[in-house]
């Protein structure tokens, strides 16, 4: 693992996002310094915080002087200045690569979310559940989103064979199904099975992504 002076993670074991960012350093094989802050608690809500990201989200990269606070930002930030096979040096390659990223980011992720936090969070935190029109609005578009990576996906990865890191951010956000009612290996067979390629790498060991379905 190689050491990056001054790189340091706030994040949330429980968090998606900060799930993605995890893996891909994971992949990449950087050690930084990890900051728990504690979503569920409400300690995003701390001025110190806010400071870093006036959104007060996790997950927030500190690289020396620059402070980045998007995951899939942060993602194609480390594939550039760390991403040697991680990462496509090609522009056109490059391009497919930010293109699951922003999928991931406005079809996703935001969806996916929704059923976790319906099926997950709510009942075992006794957070706020969301409103029955918003959990069958994010089933309709997951199903779209499913549909669309099921076809598009023609090898074990997003860019054919070799991983990349937006493998980190669409794993991630798949995740977030297992153990739903979208959890269809006979619809999204393909889909299944990539999820589950991703959850057998070392990486999703190191960065404790199984967190985000264990909240007891």
């Amino acid at each position: 693992m190689r050491y990056c002076a001054g790189m340091r993670l706030y994040t949330f074991r429980h968090s998606p996002n900060a799930l993605k960012v995890r893996l891909a350093l994971a992949e990449l094989g950087l050690a930084y310094e990890p900051v728990e802050i504690d979503l569920f608690r409400g300690e995003q809500r701390a001025e110190a915080f806010a400071r870093l990201n006036p959104h007060r989200k996790v997950p927030v990269l500190e690289d020396g002087p620059l402070v980045l606070r998007e995951s899939n930002a942060i993602i194609a930030y480390l594939g550039r200045t760390h991403g040697t096979t991680r990462w496509p040096d090609v522009p056109t390659s490059e391009a497919r690569a930010l293109q699951w990223l922003f999928f991931d980011s406005a079809h996703l992720t935001p969806h996916c979310s929704a059923i976790w936090w319906t099926n997950v969070v709510a009942p075992k935190t006794g957070l706020p559940a969301l409103a029955e029109a918003v959990v069958k609005r994010a089933t309709d578009e997951a199903t779209r989103s499913l549909d669309l990576l099921e076809a598009e996906l023609e090898d074990q990865y997003l860019l054919k064979s070799s991983m990349s890191l937006a493998d980190c951010s669409v794993g991630a956000a798949l995740s977030l199904l297992r153990g739903s009612h979208l959890d269809d290996a006979g619809r999204w067979p393909k889909v299944i099975a990539y999820r589950e390629r991703l959850r057998s790498r070392g990486s999703w060991t190191e960065a404790g992504g199984d967190a985000v379905g264990d909240l007891g």
